[in-house]
């Protein structure tokens, strides 16, 4: 398969929709032209824009409806207020430059203090014939004044899932009801993903927690950076991930 191809998150987006099952936990995503803008804004207001390919956080912009027809775009740490559609279209151009972009319903996410928090999901199994696990799971916390929950480029943070949860919006709800829902979920994604990509054996789940508790698919990658396990300090999930890859 094309490399391009393997990385699109477009696609692989429009593969996961075609399955009933994951539909609930899918944030509604359309490639991003200025009438796909205008009708998302219109029925979830506050939505998000992302490369097509691309990892990191790189190139994620957020658009906001503000009063009297003005509209706020946060890239990177910075805010920029813009008035009318027309306008607010062309500045993303400017940002987007000829790169294929998507836009997608802003999900709320949960927070801990103001800052949101996502959670990275690994799903593994040792061989095409193998069933698929949950090998490791971790919550990223934006840096101040970012969007974007990647601890590198926000100056985020890393921490686990229960610690995150437990420090969180979310801290009212169920853990452990909140836990088994992410990796059923996950395990879901990478069942429904075996269709398009048989031999793969790796997925990196990048997984939301609303306000609500509810569980989203934010992407799914098919080479997921592994580098976030390394920094935490209890090292056995991260061992467990290198196992599971050597098909150990």
């Amino acid at each position: 398969m094309n490399r391009g191809l393997r990385k699109d998150k477009w696609l692989r987006y429009l593969f996961m929709e075609k399955d009933n099952r994951l539909i609930p936990h899918l944030p509604e995503t359309h490639l991003f032209t200025k009438k796909s803008l205008q009708a998302m804004i219109e029925k979830y207001g506050q939505v998000i824009l992302k490369p097509a390919i691309g990892s990191r956080g790189f190139g994620v912009i957020h658009v906001s409806p503000l009063k009297n027809n003005r509209y706020q775009i946060h890239h990177e740490n910075k805010k920029t207020k813009i008035q009318g559609i027309k306008k607010t279209y062309r500045k993303l151009k400017e940002l987007t430059g000829s790169r294929r972009y998507m836009v997608q319903k802003r999900v709320q996410l949960a927070q801990i203090g103001s800052r949101p928090f996502d959670i990275r999901v690994i799903v593994q199994r040792k061989s095409s014939s193998d069933p698929w696990k949950v090998t490791g799971k971790m919550a990223k916390v934006a840096g101040k004044g970012y969007i974007v929950t990647n601890n590198e480029r926000s100056n985020g943070s890393l921490m686990t899932v229960k610690r995150a949860i437990q420090k969180s919006s979310l801290k009212h709800l169920s853990l452990q009801h909140i836990l088994s829902e992410i990796d059923q979920v996950a395990l879901l994604s990478a069942e429904s993903l075996t269709g398009r990509y048989p031999d793969h054996r790796i997925y990196g789940l990048d997984m939301g927690v609303d306000q609500q508790g509810q569980i989203w698919i934010i992407e799914a990658n098919r080479s997921p950076m592994l580098s976030h396990f390394r920094k935490l300090k209890d090292q056995r999930m991260y061992r467990r991930i290198l196992k599971y890859k050597k098909g150990e």
